[in-house]
């Protein structure tokens, strides 16, 4: 976003196109959430069920994390009304991330207790503990270490939630100017904390860190990743004072190739062969960003893309469920197949890959779509709802006015008939 491809703004916070809610037209966002939540399925793949010569490709999925903190800047910055208050929107984000977050550690919790070693179900029951309070990513000890380890994500969110409210109000009065400049400086202080790691922690095999220092904390933590959740906070934002990327979706897809392509050729460079060391997020984010501006600009434009098909759209609401559980499915079919009753175990002694594991993914694989499915319909989304109606409603004062008719996407989330996208992306 370089100030020199920055268009005249407007004066206050408005949709991009006059007349079109910006809540009900981003269909295109919620497809590609399934294939951010597939790339993490087949990075964890790569750990659990390991293919021949296929590890390298599937680590490139890790950075679906990477794109989800992006997009959830993007979407609350692009949902978000002036005047909106700051309970209600904690309400929101309690009711959308919680009721989930709460299954997807309790289920792994119960299912490994058993099998714990003397004196490590005290362990597993805190770290499960701080998952559920969504502290867990201040803990270095607990955010590899848990029943599921994709819940650390979870509290890096609600730090961004947290400090999501102030930081909407603040960019919403920046100008397209300086937006351009913040979103080269995020990125900036994203390399600048890789670069430090690397200076204290030099990347050798094996790594020169425990499980308790600072190379854990400053690549999981909500403060090492805060920096991709405001560079999609800073997207939106501009998109929405009525910049325009000068790329279409199919460009920003290529650029977004051409860096895995560079990662790719790079993965025999020791900072890449662990992932702790690994800048792919640093690499990614950005790209990230650019698609991310760009599929919503084709959306808005009114044209279609396969990314708007309704199976697509289902996948995309399916998708956080999916991310929460298909660790714990991957998990318990791998420990059947390997013998092994620990996650660590898999990172200390890396099981053997085989294309026999193929088979074992694609059930994996089959089985977490069916319960996210399920779930989907039958937990997470009434229980949503239910919340949302107590704890997450807007202000009837709060006018559709300040963001034209992607205000009303909101008011239909409360009468239980929301868009798709402002429900489920949000």
């Amino acid at each position: 976003m370089s100030p020199s491809a920055l268009k005249r703004e407007s004066p206050s916070l408005t949709p991009l196109a006059p007349g079109a809610g910006p809540a009900d037209r981003l269909h295109s966002l919620t497809g590609l959430r399934c294939i951010a939540a597939l790339a993490v399925f087949l990075s964890h793949v790569g750990t659990l069920l390991p293919l021949p010569d296929a590890k390298p490709v599937l680590t490139l999925g890790s950075s679906g994390v990477t794109f989800f903190f992006v997009l959830s800047g993007f979407v609350l910055t692009w949902t978000h009304l002036a005047g909106d208050r700051v309970g209600p929107f904690y309400g929101r984000r309690f009711a959308r991330v919680w009721p989930m977050l709460l299954v997807a550690v309790l289920v792994p919790l119960f299912l490994q207790l058993p099998d714990a070693q003397p004196g490590q179900g005290d362990s597993l029951k805190l770290m499960a503990l701080s998952a559920i309070l969504m502290y867990q990513a201040w803990v270095p000890d607990y955010i590899l270490g848990s029943t599921n380890p994709v819940t650390w994500s979870l509290a890096c969110e609600a730090f961004f939630y947290a400090v999501f409210p102030f930081v909407a109000r603040f960019t919403a009065r920046r100008s397209l100017r300086w937006l351009g400049g913040a979103a080269v400086v995020l990125v900036l202080v994203g390399w600048g904390i890789k670069a430090y790691l690397w200076d204290a922690y030099p990347p050798k095999l094996p790594p020169a860190f425990t499980g308790v220092d600072g190379m854990i904390f400053g690549t999981y933590s909500p403060i090492a990743r805060v920096w991709e959740f405001l560079l999609g906070v800073v997207a939106a934002t501009a998109v929405r004072k009525g910049w325009r990327l000068p790329l279409s979706a199919a460009s920003a897809t290529a650029l977004l190739a051409a860096g895995f392509f560079v990662l790719w050729v790079l993965r025999f460079e020791t900072w890449r062969l662990v992932g702790i060391y690994d800048a792919l997020p640093q690499v990614t984010a950005p790209l990230y960003a650019l698609v991310v501006v760009a599929v919503a600009q084709r959306d808005l434009s009114g044209r279609t893309s396969w990314l708007q098909a309704k199976p697509m759209v289902a996948l995309g609401e399916w998708s956080y469920a999916f991310y929460l559980l298909h660790f714990t499915v991957l998990f318990e079919i791998s420990s059947a197949v390997f013998d092994r009753k620990s996650i660590m175990e898999y990172y200390m002694r890396p099981a053997e890959a085989s294309w026999s594991n193929a088979g074992w993914a694609a059930l994996a694989l089959v089985i977490s779509i069916m319960a996210c499915a399920l779930m989907y319909q039958l937990f997470e989304r009434p229980v949503e709802r239910w919340l949302r109606s107590r704890i997450g409603r807007r202000d009837g004062h709060v006018s559709t006015q300040a963001l034209g008719t992607g205000a009303r996407g909101e008011s239909r989330a409360e009468s239980g008939t929301a868009s798709t996208n402002e429900v489920r992306q949000a």
